[in-house]
């Protein structure tokens, strides 16, 4: 039965990582340095395989500063269940606000890949709504 739950449980998440993002993220950035934005990572549920490195592409913005990305290394945190604390690479995206600035800005970001990239057999956008304090 724990087996079906989990393997339930891993479709869900392959098929909520093909659907849109409905709603803006929101996060509060430190004028004159870089922050990151967004970590994202696929890991299956039964084995923590996290897939491979995803295309990035910026579609929009930011008007007030730059993106940039990496993949990196990381221990998944408790949210992730058995594969807490496991090794896996995600996409780091990181917003450096011109230096000086104040105020919002916002920036919309796809993942996508083939096979090799986890779960991106279609694009997934994030929008992220910023504010430079």
């Amino acid at each position: 039965m724990r087996v079906l739950l989990k393997s339930l449980l891993a479709i869900f998440l392959a098929i909520a990582s093909f659907l849109p993002a409905f709603a803006a993220e929101t996060r509060v950035v430190p004028a004159n340095r870089p922050s990151a934005i967004l970590l994202y990572y696929t890991a299956t549920d039964d084995t923590c395989y996290g897939g491979g490195k995803p295309d990035v592409h910026v579609t929009s913005g930011p008007a007030h500063g730059t993106i940039t990305t990496a993949w990196k290394a990381f221990k998944m945190g408790k949210e992730s269940g058995d594969c807490a604390g496991k090794s896996t690479h995600g996409t780091l995206v990181v917003y450096r606000p011109t230096p000086g600035y104040h105020g919002p800005d916002k920036v919309s970001v796809v993942f996508s890949g083939g096979e090799s990239a986890g779960y991106f057999l279609r694009p997934k956008e994030f929008k992220v709504n910023i504010t430079v304090k």
